[in-house]
């Protein structure tokens, strides 16, 4: 018996949201495995590792991990001051491997 293709059928939003959580996916990937790199240099770790305490901190500081918290210790590290907001929290984490703190 044949089946109508009306079973798969989803709402067009949710092709949009999804659309849109992928987008903000791909964005933020660059940045996370740049923060990742610079845990793995400094502290001569795993990148899973350093995806763990990236991850570990943000939930700890209740900041998201992609553009605040990884962009914060990316940009720190490139001598980029303009990091205020989470300036102390790249500090009291990593102030003695990062050498712009």
């Amino acid at each position: 018996m044949p089946t109508s293709g009306f079973c798969n059928l989803r709402p067009l939003s949710d092709d949009r949201e999804f659309a849109a959580q992928l987008d903000a996916a791909l964005a933020t990937r660059p940045v996370i495995e740049q923060a990742k790199g610079v845990l793995v240099s400094a502290r001569r770790m795993s990148p899973e590792r350093a995806f763990a305490e990236l991850h570990y901190v943000s939930k700890q500081h209740n900041v998201k991990l992609n553009h605040h918290l990884a962009a914060a210790l990316v940009a720190t590290v490139g001598g980029h001051q303009e990091v205020d907001p989470f300036r102390k929290i790249i500090e009291h984490e990593w102030g003695k491997i990062v050498p712009n703190c």
